[in-house]
Parts: structure tokens; sequence; C-alpha cells
């Protein structure tokens, strides 16, 4: 079996349950794109930096430096302006 990872937040996609809609063709995960589509760049950087502040317990300035790193380096995002 071939895991691919979401092309948004780098999510493994073991399955078809882990794709948005849970369709294969979809490179996304359900959590990034739940109608199938991704939502602008500014939004899902918003929603990454409340992740992170959330997980890892960074202040604001430094989970939005981190999440837009993250994002950067995802196929979804790197020529986003964000």
């Amino acid at each position: 079996m071939i895991v691919t990872s979401c092309e948004s937040c780098g999510m493994p996609l073991a399955s078809a349950e882990d794709h948005a809609l849970a369709d294969l063709s979809i490179p996304y995960c359900g959590h990034c794109a739940p109608d199938g589509t991704l939502p602008a760049a500014q939004e899902r950087l918003e929603r990454f930096t409340q992740w992170i502040v959330g997980s890892e317990g960074l202040d604001y300035a430094e989970a939005r430096e981190k999440a837009r790193a993250w994002m950067k380096s995802m196929p979804a995002w790197k020529d986003a302006t964000i």
C-alpha cells in the first residue's frame, strides 16, 4: 500500500477515509479541505497558527512564524502569499 501525505499539512493519507470527501483523487486531508477544496491561504495560516499555540504553547507571534514556515514547505502553499 502506498501512503501519500496531505499536500496542505503533511498528514499521512493512508486510506480513502483520510482524504477529503474520502476521494483518493483529492490530495488533501479532511481537516484541511472538509468540502474538497482548500480555504484561502490566510485562513489556513490562522488555523495552523491557532493549532500551534494550543498544541505547543508558543505565543502567537512565534506560532505564526512557525506556521508560515511550515506552510511554505508544503506543496499546496509553496507559492502562496502568506
